[in-house]
This record gives structure tokens, sequence and C-alpha cells, in this order.
């Protein structure tokens, strides 16, 4: 019985990663999943949303506890392939692992009469502009605890995730030749002169370690058109993320006062600031209910203590945890560092330690919540 249901596991996650869905191009899958779901899987009230979430539910009562994984992943294919005790291909381990995880635990509960009620989300986009968890929350959905899947180890659990800011400079100036640079000020040197003074405020901002800092990436320049003409106009993109110490919104609001500054000088050529991402960072109590309950399932699985980590980086539980108020964390089998590789795998064991994870999990918090 066990060996059936793990070769259903692997089934279920080599037939995931044969379906190819780079972000907001997951439909084939949304489908897919839906009619595993509905016709294998045992869920009740399967549907599949207008940004191609999937969504089903085991149980009913309280509490509420949804798991939610991607079913997106990067650009770029590989083949799915099976060795040495390893599944290989685009998504392996972020995060369809995770995924493929959560719907066979949920699946495996079923027949579970305590366990409340479990939302088991495929989500859209996370790989873009989280658009399949901004529609989870614009629906109003609500829930008690959220589990997201990513690679966080399997003996890893992710409580905590930097808040960010993704910004576009643009600045326009006279093109002249370049043999007479004193004429007009350069677009490109400008963009460079405002990204200098947003870089000695993330200076002021350095905390303790690098998960307490404010940090700023140039991710983008483009500008110029001819190598002997100064450029009529200059574009850049800077990536920022913000501590649980700090809001991301208040820093935003002095970023903007750094640029209001050269905006307000008549001598500095034009410029423009454009908020492309805001969003808070968040952090769950290592204290509440669902870290314990977590806690406690990877002790009975693995027979070891999880680690519990902040990370500099964002993701979807940023995003739910903010916005409903309510605790989230990030777990999920897989080394997070062969993330958006081309030498993405899952250990077969490890993927299938966490299907007993996420079930141990989900009972340790409902006896907790109902008890509490």
């Amino acid at each position: 019985m066990v060996e059936m249901r793990n070769e259903n596991a692997i089934n279920l996650l080599t037939e995931m990663l044969g379906i190819y869905t780079p972000s907001l191009q997951e439909s084939p899958l949304s489908e897919y999943l839906a009619k595993r779901m509905k016709n294998d899987l045992g869920y009740n009230n399967v549907r599949i949303d207008e940004a191609n979430n999937v969504i089903g539910e085991i149980g009913s009562g309280t509490p509420t506890i949804l798991l939610s994984g991607h079913m997106d992943t990067v650009p770029g294919q590989q083949p799915v392939k099976i060795i040495k005790e390893r599944i290989h291909g685009r998504g392996a381990c972020d995060a369809k692992s995770s995924l493929a995880a959560m719907l066979i635990a949920g699946s495996d509960l079923e027949t579970k009469s305590d366990i409340g009620k479990v939302v088991v989300a495929a989500v859209s986009d996370e790989e873009g502009n989280g658009l399949g968890t901004r529609t989870l929350i614009d629906s109003g959905m609500t829930t008690d605890y959220a589990i997201f899947g990513e690679p966080s180890g399997i003996d890893n659990v992710t409580i905590g995730y930097k808040g960010r800011l993704g910004f576009t400079l643009t600045c326009g100036a006279p093109s002249l030749h370049a043999s007479a640079p004193w004429i007009a000020k350069n677009a490109i040197e400008s963009i460079y002169e405002v990204w200098g003074e947003i870089k000695g405020f993330v200076a002021e901002k350095t905390g303790s370690n690098n998960y307490s800092s404010v940090t700023a990436s140039l991710t983008g320049i483009h500008g110029g058109s001819s190598h002997n003409t100064t450029p009529e106009r200059c574009k850049a993109t800077v990536d920022m993320r913000i501590p649980p110490q700090q809001s991301a919104s208040g820093i935003a609001k002095e970023v903007e006062k750094i640029v209001y500054r050269f905006q307000s000088d008549t001598n500095f050529p034009k410029i423009k600031l454009k908020m492309d991402d805001v969003t808070e960072p968040f952090e769950t109590d290592k204290r509440s209910i669902l870290v314990r309950a977590i806690i406690r399932g990877v002790l009975q699985v693995r027979k070891k203590r999880p680690l519990l980590l902040r990370k500099t980086g964002t993701g979807d539980m940023n995003l739910l945890g903010h916005y409903l108020s309510i605790p989230v964390i990030t777990y999920g089998p897989g080394d997070p560092h062969l993330s958006h590789t081309r030498k993405e795998f899952i250990e077969i064991d490890e993927y299938l330690s966490s299907i007993e994870v996420y079930k141990a999990t989900v009972m340790n918090l409902t006896k907790i919540h109902n008890i509490s």
C-alpha cells in the first residue's frame, strides 16, 4: 500500500514536471491538476479561477488551513529524468515538488475526521508578480493558517522574509556630440548621481546582519544610441529588500523624497520615478501555534528539530500574511540553491518525507488549535 502511494506520488510529480509552465502560461497544468484533484485525489469544490489558480478542499470545520504551492517556473525547459533516486526537471526543486507533496498530503488526509478544513491552492505567477496569490486575496479567501511550498530543505522552516521595493528611474537630457560634454548633463551620469544618493541612504539603514539591513541592487541600466553621442535617455531598474523592522511603504516614501530633491533642481535633467512593486516584509512569531505544529511534525517524521530560517528574499507568504494578519510559514523539500539553475532536481526520499511532514503538521495544528 505504501509502495503504491509512493509510486503515485512520484508519477504525479513527474507528470507535473512534464508540463512546461513559465509564469502566466500555467493553464495546461491548471486543467491537469483540476482533473486529478476531482477524479483521483478526493478533493471537493475544485475550481479554477481567473488567474488560473486551482483550488480544492478536504474536510470541513475549524481551523481552516491553506496549503499553497506555485505551478509556474522560470523560463527554460529541462528534460524530466529519474536518475539515482533523484527526479530532474525544471521545477523539480522550485517548486512543483512542494505543490505535489501538498496535493498528496491533502488526499491522504481525506479519511481523517478531525483535521478541520484543508484548502490546497496551486497558484500562478509566483515567479512573476504574484498574480495568483493576489487573486486569492482579492477573492476574499479567509484562512486561519497558511503554509507556502518553497524549497526550504526538509529539515528547515522559513518563518520570515524581507519585503521588497522595485522601482524604475528614467532620465532625459539633450543628446549632443560626445566631444562637448560640458554643454549639458549626461542622462546616464545623472542616473548614477541619483543612484549614489539612494545608496547613501541605504548605507544608513544597515543592521547587525543581512536580514536586518535594507539593501539595494541596481538590476538594469539602459541608455545611449551611439559611441560618440551623449545619451538622450537613460532607464535604470532598482531592487530593494526591506527587513521586518522597517516598512516597505515607509522606505518608498524616503526614496521618493530623494528623487524629488533632484526633480526640484531646475539645473538637473528631467527625472521620473515609477514604483513597480511595494511588498511589505513579514515574519511569523516563532512561538505561534503554526510554528509549534510544524516543529513537532518535523520531529515526528525526521527525528530532529528543524532550523527556523529568516531569509533575505521575498515570497508569497509576505502577501497573505500581511493582508490577512495570520501566521504563515514557508516549507518544502529541496535545496534552494538549485532553484532557477540548469541542475534542478529533488531527492525522492526528501520529497516523500515532506508529504508526511505536511500531514503531521496539519494534524498537530488542528489538535493544538482546538485545545487552545
